[in-house]
């Protein structure tokens, strides 16, 4: 009896042995040149039937200043994107690094993506990618559950209208969020934001990490323990070689290869926004920053860009505003107020752009919430913040004022308008424009900033904060103009920005 149960014990380890071989290991090298710069390579490699997990180790040459950036592709699409925040990382049917999407492992044709936003004229670069395939099973630590990508349109935080305050551009460990002492820094858990977000007295936090949206599993896990105190948003920061912008509400990947076959112009991505899935929109970030070495892409230098399709602009950002200022050159206000010259329709709006959710005082960069972003929204959820942010009934507050509030209003002889309408006026009249500006700081001015409009009564275009009224017409020969107003402090530094009201002269007869 003891020699069967030895040779059957020897026969199921044989088994075993066989149900699990040695793991697979592929070497994939290759070197670019400055005829790279900016571009895109996808690596193929075959993935056989049975693997479980894959883990890819990769190294270059950095010198002068080359950097590579990865992602991952398979048979089905986009698998995850870290760009140079990892050089290693591991996906798995039930657990996989940050940046990347746990879930089985298609067979078949998979491929490394190499991002390179800079390699300098006469450099050469050699990479190596490690790819190391495993048929050993993997404990789960969660399972990706059905319908993520479509929860978070039905989920209500609180169902009254109002203003509702939020950072619209934060990044966790699933990108390139690290918290933690010097040294000894990893990457930050989605929670850290969620609880920044909610000590600082946000009503909703986007997470906005860079082409990968794998923090949705976190968000919905969280979501339920936070109830109705915090709305947690899904998000994208696109990050392309020619700026970098946020879809706000997409819970699945998006294309961001712009100027490649796969997202060759914006347009793919504007049509995707506008269709009929999860309602998300798409906001240009910090436009003014400088593009090159020093800040890869950060700048939005997107040739034919058609403004008449983009939602919001991110006219104050965390980093300048913490470094520079509100109204440095470097930020998007200046930017932003050239698209609505031009009689674009865009919603300004901020975000802190925070990469370490711990830091709470500013030690190292903007904290969550500063700049807040206020909506007027009919519900406190993603579609209801969404559609809020379309509707254009928006302010910023740059100072960290929690019971401030800025609202403006205009009122002709056919109708009243808010901030984002229209209000049209007949010829040679005039509009009156509300200004109100609760719980500001004593001595704050109301700036009233217009285009193509005349300030109809003669008074000055800043006034005491408060509640204050302005008579405006169209300039003459002006077929159409807007107004919007800032809070300023006794010194002249931005308080609260506004977004616009418009107006439009009717048709003489």
């Amino acid at each position: 009896m003891r020699h069967l149960i030895a040779l059957l014990a020897l026969a199921l380890a044989a088994c075993a042995t066989a149900r699990e071989p040695a793991p697979t290991t592929l070497t994939l090298t290759g070197t670019i040149t400055r005829a790279d710069h900016q571009t895109y390579r996808e690596i193929p490699f075959t993935v056989p039937t049975g693997t479980r997990a894959i883990t890819i180790d990769f190294t270059y040459d950095k010198d002068n200043r080359t950097v590579i950036d990865l992602g991952l592709r398979d048979p089905q699409g986009q698998r995850g994107w870290s760009g140079g925040n990892k050089s290693s990382f591991t996906i798995g049917e039930h657990t996989a690094t940050p940046s990347y999407k746990p879930g089985p492992l298609q067979p078949g044709e998979w491929k490394l993506v190499l991002g390179i936003p800079n390699i300098r004229d006469g450099q050469t670069a050699s990479y190596t990618a490690t790819v190391t395939l495993s048929s050993e099973p993997r404990q789960p630590t969660r399972t990706p559950r059905d319908g993520a990508a479509h929860w978070n349109t039905f989920v209500k935080v609180d169902a009254k209208s109002g203003w509702y305050r939020g950072d619209f551009h934060t990044h966790t460990g699933h990108s390139d969020g690290s918290c933690g002492p010097e040294g000894a820094r990893i990457p930050c858990p989605t929670q850290r934001t969620a609880d920044a977000a909610r000590n600082a007295g946000l009503n909703f936090v986007a997470i906005t990490d860079h082409n990968t949206i794998t923090q949705v599993t976190d968000i919905r896990e969280l979501q339920g323990p936070f109830g109705n105190s915090l709305l947690l948003i899904p998000g994208t920061e696109i990050t392309t070689f020619n700026g970098h912008l946020n879809a706000i509400g997409n819970p699945y990947f998006l294309d961001f290869q712009l100027g490649s076959p796969r997202l060759p112009t914006l347009t793919p991505l504007l049509d995707e926004s506008e269709g009929n899935g999860p309602p998300f929109f798409l906001s240009i970030n910090h436009p003014s920053l400088p593009s090159g070495e020093v800040c890869m892409g950060c700048g939005w230098t997107v040739k034919d860009t058609d403004w008449s399709r983009v939602t919001a602009i991110e006219v104050i950002n965390g980093s300048t505003l913490r470094t520079a200022g509100a109204e440095a050159p470097m930020s998007g206000i200046k930017f932003w107020e050239d698209r609505l010259r031009e009689g674009h329709r865009i919603t300004a709006i901020g975000g802190s752009d925070n990469h370490d959710a711990t830091d709470t005082i500013g030690a190292r960069q903007s904290p969550i919430g500063k700049p807040a972003t206020l909506v007027y929204a009919q519900e406190l959820s993603t579609a209801g913040i969404i559609a809020g942010v379309k509707s254009g009934r928006v302010f910023i507050d740059v100072a960290g004022l929690p019971n401030a509030t800025l609202d403006i209003t205009a009122r002709g002889s056919w109708g009243a308008a808010a901030m984002g309408d229209q209000i049209t006026l007949r010829p040679g009249e005039r509009a009156t424009i509300d200004v109100v500006t609760p719980n500001t700081p004593p001595g704050s001015q109301i700036d009233l900033v217009a285009h193509n409009l005349d300030v109809a009564d003669g008074r000055p275009a800043t006034a005491p904060a408060g509640a204050r009224t302005w008579q405006v017409s169209l300039s003459p020969g002006a077929a159409s103009g807007w107004v919007r107003a800032n809070v300023r402090d006794a010194a002249g530094n931005l308080l609260l920005l506004g977004n616009p009201i418009y107006l439009a002269r009717a048709a003489a007869g």
